[in-house]
């Protein structure tokens, strides 16, 4: 008795490190992933139950042949063990998903995983207070956290999604609700603060879909508070206003905007260098260049088609794709990434068994990272782990799962 209280302490410490270094700490989400696989690695050894529910649940099975399949595409090609211990680091976190969402199936763990995650990111937003105020006047200065611009603007998109069915919901207690609510109001002033147009527009898209599907009367009475809102701030703070209302119309600028140009050149780069690889080089198409040597091989095949591109484009990147699923299925191989889009279908179908509330909240996780993932490369990152923490949280919890 006293063993199975200890562990399930030690779980309950492992779920709040970990929802607290969320905004907070890379370190912190390294060691929560190394504790994370220490106790799933205890309970397989330990735990016969245990042992069973991981061999039973089609989740747990396929992030673990997702890690394995990705070893292997770094082995067949370019058979650089450099790209495969790389890879093996990366992707560490894909070993964890079945303990993790095992602990946030539990109902106390996840009002524990949100209580801590609201937690690290009040901390976050302090700090971003603290650095936005040592600015003086600001003039659309790009502030993060404890993370870089992009990581810190994405997490925040995850947390603002997840929040708003949170706070909508009639059966959340009143003080939680007001909560939200300033979490919320904070959380979009630090995203204003970033200067993140993916993450904004993200958001903005996913707030949008869940209240004209799902909260329409809500939708109303916020359309008639930003009529009577939005022109006070633009009398009030007419300067703060253009600097935000300059960066949101940047979001459709395709002509002189050269970040936006160079982000499709290289869209359509990255996918011809993908149909490239199907017509030439099968081997590469299917398991990938490897994350190394992608730039390598990408650069060659570039500089093949057009040598002055980067005068041509003077913001396009050599590493990288700005597009999650094509710059996976490059890197990693198109059986990698479509083992990776079911993983996702599979989440979301065992999401859908939740009580109403938690399940907008992880459906809305996830339709953001695939909007993100349309301007960003967001699958095998910082980002990444946290996205799955969120999901983790909306799954059903084992009561709800043992009445589905």
């Amino acid at each position: 008795m006293k063993h199975l209280i200890k562990i399930k302490s030690l779980e309950k410490a492992i779920i709040i490190f970990f929802g607290f270094s969320v905004f907070t700490s890379k370190a912190g989400l390294n060691i929560s992933v190394v504790l994370l696989f220490i106790l799933f690695f205890y309970q397989l050894i330990s735990d016969k139950n245990y042992w069973t529910q991981m061999a039973n649940n089609k989740i747990f099975l396929l992030s673990i042949s997702l890690y394995i399949i990705g070893l292997l595409s770094t082995l067949v090609y370019p058979s650089n063990l450099a790209d495969t211990i790389y890879f093996a680091r990366k992707a560490a976190f894909l070993l964890v998903i079945p303990c993790l969402f095992i602990l946030n199936m539990d109902a106390e763990n996840k009002s524990l995983a949100i209580n801590s995650v609201c937690a690290g990111f009040m901390v976050a937003a302090v700090n971003v207070a603290y650095q936005a105020y040592h600015l003086g006047a600001w003039h659309g200065e790009r502030v993060t956290s404890f993370f870089d611009l992009g990581r810190w603007s994405e997490m925040l998109t995850y947390f603002l999604v997840f929040l708003l069915p949170l706070l909508l919901d009639a059966k959340e207690k009143k003080q939680k609700r007001i909560l939200y609510l300033l979490l919320i109001i904070i959380g979009y002033a630090c995203l204003i603060l970033s200067g993140s147009r993916g993450g904004m527009l993200a958001t903005v898209i996913v707030t949008v879909l869940y209240l004209v599907i799902y909260k329409r009367y809500v939708l109303l009475k916020l359309s008639a508070i930003l009529l009577i809102v939005l022109p006070l701030l633009m009398f009030i703070f007419p300067s703060t206003v253009n600097v935000v209302e300059g960066r949101i119309a940047s979001i459709a600028n395709t002509t002189t905007d050269g970040s936006n140009s160079a982000r499709i050149k290289m869209w359509e780069s990255g996918y011809l260098f993908a149909v490239d690889n199907l017509k030439n080089n099968p081997t590469t198409f299917f398991f990938g260049t490897g994350l190394i040597d992608f730039e390598r091989e990408y650069s060659i095949y570039i500089n093949s088609l057009n040598d002055n591109i980067l005068s041509d484009y003077p913001d396009f990147s050599f590493r990288d794709n700005h597009n999650g699923i094509l710059d996976a299925t490059n890197k990693l191989g198109i059986v990698y990434e479509l083992m990776f889009l079911v993983l996702i279908v599979l989440i979301t179908r065992q999401i859908m068994k939740a009580s109403p509330n938690i399940k907008y909240s992880g459906l809305s996780v996830i339709v953001a990272f695939f909007i993100i993932g349309m301007f960003y490369t967001n699958q095998l990152e910082y980002q990444t782990i946290c996205f799955f923490y969120f999901i983790s949280i909306s799954l059903p919890s084992l009561q709800e799962k043992a009445h589905a």
